[in-house]
């Protein structure tokens, strides 16, 4: 049977107890940044505020670590302060050896400051040839997830240019196949109307006219711009608007009874 020194075996006890309380620390830390990264916010807010606090949990892990091995090399007998002192000289003799993290870190630091993207995103690398949703942004890394669910990690020095197909500004078009006998002039009033109607609602909105001509139908469109994260709700809108506007003015879909625009055959728009 091994027997421990008193003194080792409380040193043991005092440091097991450092790396308890230091594992402590940042499971509550993520936890309290997990809380304050789902408060009900805006898409864009929301993403900011998870892209930053994982950030934040990211440099609070390496912190607590650090300094919980200082603490235990400390109580220990090690002399942290000259460890410290001599990090300079430490520091040059490693420093080419360490230039990759360093230019992860910092590299990390100017993609959070000019907000090229945020956990949520969906991005492009050209020079790596990846392309995926991302689902951390780290001090040293970036975390993407692929269109399989395969997971990505790219050191940031690696990072050279972004595609960010998350902040393109979409353009939503609802076409509405109409009955070719309508007069055409009482089409376009009908939708111009709508389209000042829904001025507060979808911002830019345009009647673009008459798309395309068919055998028993002529096609209409409305078109405006959104961002990605609204353009599904605001083609929902606007279908249900047009739909109510073609049972109001009458207005019949193509192959369609006069006036019969509601129900099942709305779903066309």
């Amino acid at each position: 049977m091994i027997h421990w020194p008193p003194h080792l075996l409380l040193h043991a006890i005092e440091a097991a107890v450092v790396v308890v309380v230091a594992g402590s620390l940042v499971k509550g830390g993520a936890r309290f940044f997990r809380h304050l990264e789902h408060r009900p916010a805006e898409a864009a807010i929301q993403q900011r505020r998870a892209t930053l606090y994982r950030l934040l949990t990211s440099v609070l892990r390496y912190t607590v670590d650090f300094v919980a091995i200082l603490t235990a090399l400390d109580i220990f007998g090690v002399p942290t302060t000259s460890l410290v002192a001599g990090a300079g000289i430490v520091g040059l003799a490693v420093s080419f050896g360490a230039q990759g993290l360093v230019q992860d870190i910092v590299t990390g630091l100017f993609l959070l400051y000019e907000d090229q993207y945020r956990v949520g995103d969906k991005i492009t690398l050209p020079a790596l040839n990846l392309t995926g949703v991302v689902t951390e942004l780290g001090l040293r890394v970036t975390r993407l997830a692929g269109p399989q669910g395969e997971l990505t990690i790219v050191p940031n020095r690696l990072i050279l240019e972004v595609q960010n197909h998350s902040r393109e500004q979409t353009l939503i078009t609802v076409k509405v196949p109409l009955d070719p006998n309508l007069d055409p002039h009482r089409v376009e009033s009908a939708l111009t109307r709508l389209a000042e109607t829904l001025a507060d609602q979808i911002p830019g909105l345009t009647v673009l006219g008459i798309q395309d001509l068919a055998p028993g139908q002529v096609v209409w469109a409305l078109q405006a711009p959104a961002e990605p994260e609204t353009a599904a709700g605001l083609t929902k809108l606007l279908r249900h608007r047009i739909a109510g506007l073609l049972y109001e003015e009458e207005l019949p879909l193509a192959g369609q009874v006069k006036g019969y625009v509601h129900g099942q055959n709305a779903s066309s728009l």
